[in-house]
């Protein structure tokens, strides 16, 4: 089993304080490997390989914000699109943030951001790395009731921030509304084992025993020397760069294959049992981390629907929701922030077009939002949605309005304008 150690990290807080850090779990690295605090459970390829897909997937997202309204309003110049559109702040882009966001929350059960203001506008927006603490009290007023306590770090100057300028982002898993829990410390048991058979793996390419077996002698009583001269022979085949040698054996002695062989001691069973169930707790589907054993072309385009649906949609409205003390601090409380998950729901592209046929046709989607979303530039003239003539609305007496471009009779002969 690989060995787990609870790290509590406490942030200065006032007198009376006694809200604590959530607590953290951290996965034993090898010997002499180092690892930031509290990230030992990257030691897993496992994990590492879950969390690295969810963040590809979230940095690649496009936002904006979007007003209320009738129709609504794309804002995409508005300061924090902007900022999640390109640079977050002066030391990371967009990309790096989110990525940062997505191990972080996942590790530790939150995420912090900070929203620099400047002149009522935000202008920069900095990932916490120190420990935070929180208080909430009733009796202040609305907007200011909840309080964070930053320890202070690289990017973060310690003090007290208000919801509009601290905002968490947890996980789904939480116990008592306010704190998230950690994916890696839930799954702790399967990255330990994770990372115990990677020590395996490593070390049998480093003993030599690249297959299960054993040195027979002759002689019982060999003398010293000679079985130094053994082990010697034994130990020059470990290692990759001698994998496939064969080693000399002095005084009768042999190489024995065991009949056993990694399948028989159910290592290869036990490798994807392990990748299965660390995928189940960060909700990553296997075939994402090319575990491709039950996946098929034909419902390749659904399993990929099936991840964003189930794995990314669920972690863009956390974001979505935290962002909105932000804006309405900033007088946009008719705002939201919004992604755009279009771009990961692709399918191949006979499908994709025959799905914008029907939207565009049906008047939903113009030629000019389609152009935008398949990210090539629109020609003039296509930003009017088209109007199926064939079609009318229906009143709510029962009176139908058949819509032509010219004041002429229908098809049937029989309607003219509007029609019982």
């Amino acid at each position: 089993m690989g060995i787990i150690d609870r790290i509590f990290g406490e942030a200065p807080r006032p007198a009376g304080q006694q809200e604590r850090q959530p607590e953290i779990v951290r996965v034993g690295a090898p010997f002499g490997v180092a690892t930031p605090q509290g990230y030992g459970s990257l030691m897993s390829v496992d994990y590492a390989a879950c969390e690295q897909t969810k963040a590809r997937s979230l940095s690649s997202l496009p936002w904006t914000v979007v007003r209320d309204g009738s129709p609504k309003e794309r804002m995409p110049d508005h300061p924090i699109a902007r900022l999640l559109s390109g640079m977050a702040n002066e030391d990371m882009t967009s990309t790096d943030l989110l990525s940062w966001h997505r191990l972080r929350c996942d590790t530790f059960g939150v995420a912090y951001w900070r929203f620099e203001w400047r002149k009522g506008q935000v202008v920069a927006i900095w990932p916490v790395t120190c420990a935070v603490s929180k208080a909430f009290d009733m009796r202040r007023p609305e907007g200011k009731r909840r309080l964070y306590f930053l320890a202070g770090d690289d990017y973060n100057e310690q003090g007290t921030y208000f919801s509009d300028e601290v905002v968490p982002i947890r996980t789904h898993i939480t116990k008592n509304g306010c704190d998230g829990m950690s994916l890696a410390k839930i799954a702790a048991e399967q990255i330990g084992l994770s990372v115990d058979l990677e020590r395996f793996y490593r070390s049998m390419l480093e003993n030599g025993n690249h297959h299960f077996g054993h040195v027979e002698v002759p002689d019982k009583n060999m003398p010293e020397p000679q079985r130094q001269d053994l082990q010697a022979a034994v130990e020059a085949k470990s290692g990759i760069g001698n994998a496939g040698k064969a080693p000399i054996f002095a005084a009768g002695a042999k190489w024995v294959n065991d009949q056993q062989t990694m399948r028989d001691a159910s290592l290869i069973e036990q490798q994807e049992w392990v990748l299965q169930q660390v995928c189940r707790a960060c909700n990553v589907p296997p075939w994402k981390v090319y575990h491709q054993k039950d996946a098929n072309y034909a419902g390749s385009q659904q399993m990929s629907i099936d991840y964003v649906t189930e794995t990314i949609l669920p972690d863009t409205r956390a974001i979505e929701q935290a962002v909105t003390p932000v804006l309405r601090a900033m007088g946009h409380g008719d705002c939201q922030l919004k992604a755009n998950l279009k771009g990961l729901m692709r399918g191949d592209d006979a499908a994709r077009s025959q799905y914008y046929r029907e939207l565009a046709y049906m008047g939903a989607y113009t030629r000019e939002m389609i152009c935008e979303l398949e990210d090539v530039d629109p020609p003039d003239g296509v930003s009017a949605p088209l109007f199926p003539l064939n079609y009318g609305t229906v009143n709510p007496d029962g009176t139908v309005n058949v819509f032509a471009s010219e004041a002429k009779e229908p098809g049937d002969g029989n309607q003219s304008g509007a029609t019982d």
